[in-house]
């Protein structure tokens, strides 16, 4: 069977370098005699992970066109580099060993769970990245059929899916890290807040 060619627009994607959050795509269209070549980016930040493009930029140049290929793609590595130098805690993975495992029995809602470093893009592949608070979707539940679960990362404090089946496990409580725990505690300070701030107002 025939692979399926990705395509944006009439492009066929011949190169893509997953960098960061984005992807950076070098395109050609042997039909188009005037700009033949073509580069964007591509994010999958959207509940439903679609791709989408933006910052498209076609060219004439083969040369040209790389060139914007390679420039891009290590514009997006500084930009990683300078992320995590302003990252002031250890950046080591966690594993199976700081881990309980979860049970198919357990529930996991307002648990933090422990994201598989090989789930990660090798760049994100840190503590800061795995460390997330599970806040709902049916794969929180015991025995649920459902997969997603909901998750604020403790660190950045972005919210994002994943499924029931990516978390090493729950974090045992000697291991969680200090900033972990603070994180934890001013989420929770600020969830009290908004409910009591919600009843009040009733």
């Amino acid at each position: 069977m025939e692979e399926m060619k990705r395509m944006v627009d009439n492009y066929e994607v011949y190169q893509a370098i997953s960098i960061g959050k984005v992807e950076v795509l070098l395109g050609i269209d042997e039909s188009n005699a005037e700009r033949p070549y073509m580069v964007c980016y591509c994010t999958r930040n959207n509940s439903l992970g679609v791709e989408q493009f933006y910052a498209i930029a076609a060219s004439a140049d083969y040369l040209e066109a790389m060139n914007d290929f390679i420039s891009r793609v290590q514009w997006e590595l500084e930009d990683l580099k300078e992320e995590r130098a302003n990252v002031m805690v250890p950046l080591t993975p966690l594993t199976q060993a700081e881990c309980q495992p979860i049970r198919e029995d357990m529930r996991i809602d307002n648990q933090v769970v422990v994201i598989r470093p090989e789930r990660l893009r090798p760049e994100y592949r840190t503590a800061v990245n795995q460390l997330v608070l599970a806040l709902s979707g049916f794969g929180t539940s015991a025995y649920s059929r459902g997969r997603a679960v909901y998750v604020l990362n403790l660190y950045t404090g972005e919210e994002s899916r994943w499924n029931r089946e990516d978390f090493i496990g729950q974090i045992k409580p000697e291991h969680m890290p200090t900033w972990a725990q603070e994180k934890l505690e001013q989420h929770q300070n600020a969830t009290q807040q908004k409910r009591k701030s919600r009843d009040d107002a009733r």
